[in-house]
């Protein structure tokens, strides 16, 4: 029995250090697992950390490199900008200075042309002055005073354009006498033109019968040539 009873005790004790030994494991078992979770949530944080930052800094990557895409496309814009402008203004340049041009030749030719009608004009006044002068009236050509001649001139003569040429060529040399023209159509010599002639200083007598040359000297009548013949042979003596 009592051999029996110690087996009992030894069996019990050993339950009882084998239960204490199960209940150590186990704690040493739970003990274990709550360090490996923690370390597994540690581990976890920090690959959530690491994941984290490789993202920002993915981001950050990204974001610089499109900034420097941006930068890039903005200089290359800029680039084109400048040149259309350049274009721009160098297109306005040329506008401007076409225009200019145009102005210029426009403003020369007005110059020009202007400065031409004026020489014209005033060739045609001196040329009417000079006929005017030319051109007397016969009742106050013995109060021009020294000597010239005078061309009276019929109108109906048909030879009277050889004579007006003769005296045109007279006139153009230098030493050239004075020659009058006066006009036997014009209202102020009408008078002088009559059937029979008279050659009296008196010039309310004086009449012709057509074209006379007549010279005049110291306001009296010196000579007179009152047909082709003499008209023609004196015209030759005074060219």
């Amino acid at each position: 029995m009592a051999e029996n009873e110690n087996k009992n005790k030894k069996r019990k004790s050993s339950k009882a250090k084998n239960s204490e030994v199960k209940v150590k494991a186990a704690s040493n078992d739970k003990k274990k697992s709550a360090a490996n979770k923690k370390v597994v949530k540690e581990t976890k944080k920090e690959i959530k950390k690491d994941i984290k930052e490789n993202k920002s800094d993915e981001v950050i990557t990204k974001a610089s490199k499109e900034k420097k895409a941006n930068l890039k496309q903005a200089r290359k814009q800029l680039y084109y900008n400048n040149i259309n402008e350049n274009d721009e203004f160098s297109k306005l340049l040329k506008i401007v200075l076409a225009v200019t041009a145009i102005i210029v030749v426009f403003y020369g030719i007005t110059v020009v042309v202007t400065n031409k009608a004026e020489e014209v004009r005033k060739e045609a006044n001196s040329e009417k002055a000079e006929i005017q002068y030319d051109n007397i009236m016969l009742g106050s050509m013995l109060n021009i005073d020294g000597s010239f001649y005078v061309l009276i001139e019929d109108a109906d003569d048909i030879r009277l354009s050889e004579y007006t040429t003769m005296v045109q060529t007279i006139k153009a040399n230098d030493d050239a006498p004075t020659i009058y023209t006066a006009d036997l159509s014009s209202g102020f010599n009408k008078e002088y033109l009559g059937d029979e002639s008279d050659y009296s200083s008196d010039m309310e007598k004086f009449k012709v019968t057509g074209t006379t040359l007549v010279k005049v000297s110291d306001n009296e009548i010196a000579d007179v040539y009152d047909n082709y013949d003499d008209i023609i042979k004196k015209l030759d003596e005074l060219d």
